[in-house]
């Protein structure tokens, strides 16, 4: 019994160990072949959109696309990709919010199609920060942009919101999560998820530092990132809020007249709409 528990105990920290070294493998899932980024924005049918590379403060190169604002002072959306895919994937979108109005900047995290770098917590949020940055120089203050987070990127927006030097205009999150800890403990449940994770995008402590106008929308059959924390992480905010429940919905959906209406009239409302 001694040596079968023995056993039992070694075989758990040999398998503890490897998650903790190998941890970033099983969180991150970059693409690199397939439609990598590096193509021109308008191989995706995007008309007014460039190619740019953005320059981080640690030496990483990422890939952007941007659509500069039709005139002075209308609202930028900076978008946040979510953990697998490309900007191609999501080019339907930036034609939406381009179409509408506003001047559109999207970029490849570091490691992601097309950027330098490998992915880490802290590497985001650089990267975030690189962003408005690269923005300013274009003489778009961070008050001029709406954070527009998906999925995984709602982490790094909501960090960003936090910072009272990086405030937006406004906040948009798609299914987002109290922590990645708490995402990872659900199919990780045997682990000790708190102590060994590393990068755990901890959103429900910076949502009360939040200022700027959130609008939550979350799909109520998501099996990536569960319902019930979009819905705790909206609690969390406490300045101007909307929720929007996406009934049947899974995990980043397609934006449909439903769930871009209701961003628009939210955006619309707090001042943050194109005029």
């Amino acid at each position: 019994m001694i040596s079968f528990i023995f056993v039992v105990a070694g075989t758990y920290l040999a398998l503890a160990g490897i998650m903790y070294v190998a941890q970033r493998n099983f969180q991150y899932f970059p693409q690199h072949s397939a439609r990598t980024g590096f193509e021109e924005p308008g191989k995706f049918g995007l008309d007014g959109f460039v190619a740019a590379s953005i320059e981080t403060d640690d030496r990483e190169t990422l890939v952007s696309w941007l659509a500069l604002p039709p005139k002075p002072d209308v609202p930028v959306i900076l978008y946040m990709h979510g953990n697998a895919g490309t900007l191609g994937d999501r080019a339907e979108r930036f034609g939406v919010f381009h179409r509408e109005g506003f001047g559109v900047l999207v970029l490849s995290w570091r490691g992601y199609g097309g950027s330098t770098g490998s992915p880490t917590e802290t590497g985001f949020i650089e990267d975030g920060r690189a962003a408005l940055k690269f923005l300013q120089q274009k003489g778009i203050a961070a008050s001029r942009v709406i954070l527009f987070g998906e999925s995984l990127g709602t982490g790094v927006a909501t960090q960003l919101a936090a910072n009272p030097d990086t405030s937006p205009l406004a906040v948009i999150l798609e299914a987002p999560f109290t922590s990645a800890a708490d995402v990872a403990r659900t199919r990780y449940w045997f682990l000790p998820v708190d102590l060994l994770m590393k990068d755990q995008y901890r959103s429900i402590d910076f949502a009360p530092k939040v200022t700027a106008p959130v609008f939550v929308f979350h799909g109520t059959t998501d099996r990536v990132v569960p319902y019930a924390q979009g819905e705790r992480l909206y609690e969390a905010f406490t300045g101007p809020k909307e929720f929007l429940r996406m009934e049947g919905n899974g995990h980043i959906d397609p934006l449909t007249e439903v769930s871009w209406g209701a961003i628009k009239d939210f955006l619309k409302a707090n001042g943050a709409a194109p005029d």
